[in-house]
């Protein structure tokens, strides 16, 4: 009888055992389907940078008899007291490829888009201007396409931009997109080249001066 007893708890034992270890490789197994649903649900993070540069304005300063800048598009000259230099660059920071990519850039009232050049990172690689634009009908929102836009893959963008007033520089310029990323700063050139120059170090001698922190 004890003999018996003894066989059928260690039946039951096992059984337990078994339907324990189905039961949490059960639940690991949602766990881990649960983890992999929330990662992809994360909105996938998207580099941009803004880069202004020097205007273009009347090399002779301001006068009586201003010089204004004169723009063609082969049928029309378009006068312009300033132009502004700003180039764009939207980089694929995240772990998702993207076979079409749409965003689009707003800036700031006042200032408009007279001119627009991208550049590609080859010429596998397009980039669709949703948004027309000429000198004549410049625009203070643009769409685009990225096709493809795949992962650590960066598209660069060249604007031509007038400001409300004269001497007054750009100002921000939003990027938004009607898919699930976020759009986070990448450093500019001018942070580049400061901590570029703080991390430098000058050999003397036996010395080193370094210009760091």
């Amino acid at each position: 009888m004890l003999e018996q007893f003894s066989d059928i708890r260690w039946d039951t034992i096992v059984i337990l055992v078994l339907a324990g270890i189905a039961l949490a490789g059960v639940v690991v197994g949602v766990l881990i389907q649960t983890a992999i649903s929330n990662f992809r649900k994360q909105k996938q993070p998207i580099g941009r940078r803004v880069d202004t540069f020097p205007t273009f304005k009347d090399p002779l300063g301001p006068s009586s008899h201003r010089n204004q800048i004169t723009l063609s598009d082969g049928e029309k000259d378009y006068k312009y007291e300033e132009v502004q230099l700003v180039q764009l660059h939207v980089s694929n920071q995240g772990d998702e490829d993207f076979e079409d990519f749409k965003f689009g850039i707003t800036l700031t009232q006042g200032d408009v888009a007279i001119y627009i050049e991208s550049q590609s990172p080859d010429r596998h690689h397009q980039v669709e201007q949703l948004t027309p634009l000429t000198f004549g009908e410049p625009k203070s929102e643009i769409d685009f396409v990225l096709r493809p836009f795949q992962k650590t893959e960066t598209y660069s963008f060249r604007l031509l931009v007038v400001t409300s007033e004269i001497h007054k520089d750009p100002g921000e310029i939003k990027f938004s997109s009607p898919e699930s990323v976020r759009f986070v700063a990448l450093p500019t050139l001018v942070e580049i080249a400061e901590e570029a120059a703080r991390s430098a170090s000058v050999g003397f001698g036996p010395f080193s001066i370094s210009l760091g922190k």
